[in-house]
């Protein structure tokens, strides 16, 4: 597309850059709104436990808690981006955000999610050592403590919340409806604001720089192989292995537990480095789309992320996120 004319922009450019500008400031917008609904549901459903006297039920008894999480990542997760959905679609131009049933090679699928299970470990290794170069500085960091499960019946409902219900609904809402209607905008920047999103959520600096880093692997290879499927799966099994892992420090002991966690992360950590590496090589003759934007990096940026509705939410979440920082002790 020739976009100057005698050194200068066409008229048409103009416009259509300007109408880019407009429809992605509305995008972050309601996604921004999203996050705000996503805190407020929460927050209001929580009231309302508080309200039946069920509170330190809720914080006791993983079994009960692990159900109403379960009605919570529903209600506060996948509702507030469900409902933007369609106006996101109308202002980006987007088609089909969900995409489950695009053929890939079962090959290439399975490299696939295996490698980014191997990412996310590699992201937990990352994020151990920004916990401890924090610590170092004098900030503990800590995050919503979540008591273990006891019996069958607890031990399979925390699995159906962690492994299926987090992992469906979190991909649903910023990898199939954020990072869907985005790709107009170019694959990359997808990715990156999905990913952005998906760590402000978290609402704390142990899972947050996690959460930033499994969501640009995650997208990335969701992309890549054109199907939601691969996301939920590299989540779900990421999900699966920590809650494995968290059983078997309960089980084993703090110092075999330990010593089982840093194996498979350092292993599965580097397959994931290796797989990516890979993975990339042999997608150089099919690379990311560029979209049809004619939006700067920083155009997309700013007009993405400097509105007022996101620039409340992020507030909101830094603000939650100091409640788990403590300096000093």
């Amino acid at each position: 597309m020739t976009t100057f004319s005698g050194g200068y922009f066409t008229p048409d450019y103009f416009f259509r850059k300007e109408n880019e500008k407009k429809s992605l400031r509305k995008a972050g917008s309601l996604c921004g709104l999203a996050l705000l609904g996503y805190v407020l549901i929460q927050n209001i459903l929580a009231l309302g436990i508080q309200a039946a006297g069920l509170w330190d039920k809720y914080t006791t008894d993983n079994f009960f808690q692990s159900g109403a999480d379960i009605f919570l990542t529903f209600a506060g997760v996948l509702l507030p981006f469900m409902l933007i959905n369609k106006l996101m679609k109308k202002h980006t131009g987007a088609g089909e955000t969900l995409v489950f049933d695009r053929k890939v090679g079962k090959g290439t699928f399975l490299f696939a999610v295996v490698t980014g299970v191997g990412l996310c470990m590699e992201a937990n290794l990352i994020s151990s050592v920004f916990i401890t170069f924090m610590n170092g500085l004098g900030f503990t960091l800590t995050s919503p403590e979540v008591p273990m499960p006891e019996g069958i019946q607890g031990m399979l409902l925390s699995f159906v919340r962690v492994v299926v219900v987090a992992a469906m609904a979190e991909e649903l809402s910023l990898r199939g409806y954020v990072m869907g209607n985005l790709k107009k905008y170019g694959d990359s920047f997808a990715i990156g604001a999905s990913a952005v999103l998906f760590a402000i959520m978290h609402g704390n600096l142990i899972q947050s720089p996690f959460a930033l880093i499994a969501g640009f692997g995650i997208g990335y290879f969701t992309v890549k192989t054109g199907t939601l499927w691969t996301g939920i799966l590299i989540h779900g099994l990421n999900n699966f292995i920590s809650l494995a892992l968290s059983y078997i420090m309960e089980i084993s002991g703090e110092e075999t537990g330990a010593l089982i966690t840093a194996l498979c992360i350092y292993i599965l950590g580097t397959a994931g480095i290796v797989g990516t590496v890979i993975f990339v090589i042999r997608s150089r003759k099919n690379p990311l789309s560029d979209g049809d934007s004619v939006l700067s990096l920083g155009e997309k940026i700013s007009g993405f992320f400097f509105n007022i509705p996101m620039i409340v939410a992020f507030l909101l979440m830094l603000y939650i996120t100091s409640n788990y920082i403590t300096f000093g002790r």
